[in-house]
């Protein structure tokens, strides 16, 4: 019978906390889950990243970082190996960013911004919330930074990502989450989605480059070493990759980030095999 591979990686964000693999680890199976029941792979990967805006922990959707004016301004965006891209930035007053970034995928645009995202969101009917309704955990989030997810099913690829954005920014600050090819990137060959300091992130066009050398051939691990050496180390970034070849991340200091891979028929019978792994920061796993 013929079977196909599938494999998610999810992360919680540079400087997120080693210890919030868990919830990565639950979004991941949110993930898994999508896709055993035939979910499209950009939608498996959208409800990855929701449930990690669903996480006040993370720095996206409840969890978000407010500007220096108090306002919750969102950015998020999701693609898939097929080229569909979609993305939202400056969001305001919803629960979820990458849901919003899904339904403008499917739009005649591209990206939509402020004023205007929100009211594509508001005409679609998506979840809305308040400034005040940000969690309030005690932690300290000002290294914590974008969320994201890459899925490989059998052939196909796809990755989203979701940000609150860098505490107490000015309100308008976009980073490079919602830009194509410098926070993620999917094609034939292969997904990433990066995480760090934005504006670094953007003008380096780090995912698309990343993108490029498994293009090449290059085995997620190896991207995944030679990406974050593009960065200083006082510069916050971490990676997840995912190919045909196998799957890596990592990252230049803590970051919450979790990897699973199952073997499923085609015909949606019960997957063969199951294998579910903790990431460990700074290094990659091959599968």
């Amino acid at each position: 019978m013929e079977e196909k591979k599938l494999v998610v990686l999810t992360h919680g964000g540079a400087g997120s906390d080693p210890a919030f693999a868990d919830g990565t680890a639950i979004a991941g199976q949110v993930c898994m889950m999508s896709l055993q029941s035939g979910d499209p792979v950009i939608d498996a990967t959208c409800h990855a990243v929701a449930a990690l805006e669903d996480d006040g922990r993370f720095n996206a959707g409840i969890g978000s970082h407010k500007r220096n004016d108090g306002t919750v301004q969102m950015d998020a965006s999701c693609m898939d190996s097929a080229g569909t891209f979609g993305a939202v930035a400056a969001l305001e007053g919803f629960k979820n960013p990458v849901r919003v970034a899904r339904i403008v995928s499917q739009s005649e645009y591209k990206i939509l911004a402020g004023r205007g995202a929100n009211q594509f969101a508001a005409d679609q009917g998506c979840e809305t919330f308040l400034p005040h309704q940000v969690a309030k955990t005690g932690a300290d989030f000002s290294t914590t930074d974008t969320v994201g997810c890459v899925v490989r099913s059998g052939d196909q690829f796809a990755c989203a990502l979701s940000t609150g954005g860098i505490d107490k920014a000015v309100p308008g600050r976009v980073g490079d989450v919602p830009l194509i090819g410098c926070g993620l990137y999917a094609g034939a060959d292969g997904a990433v989605a990066t995480t760090g300091a934005g504006e670094v992130i953007a003008m380096k066009v780090t995912a698309l480059r990343a993108y490029q050398l498994l293009e090449r051939g290059m085995h997620p691990q190896a991207v995944v070493a030679t990406v974050i050496a593009w960065f200083e180390e006082t510069t916050a970034f971490g990676i997840i990759v995912v190919s045909k070849n196998g799957f890596a991340g990592g990252a230049n200091r803590g970051m919450a980030w979790t990897a699973s891979e199952m073997v499923a028929n085609r015909e949606g019978d019960e997957p063969r095999s199951r294998n579910l792994r903790g990431g460990v920061e700074g290094r990659g796993r091959s599968g």
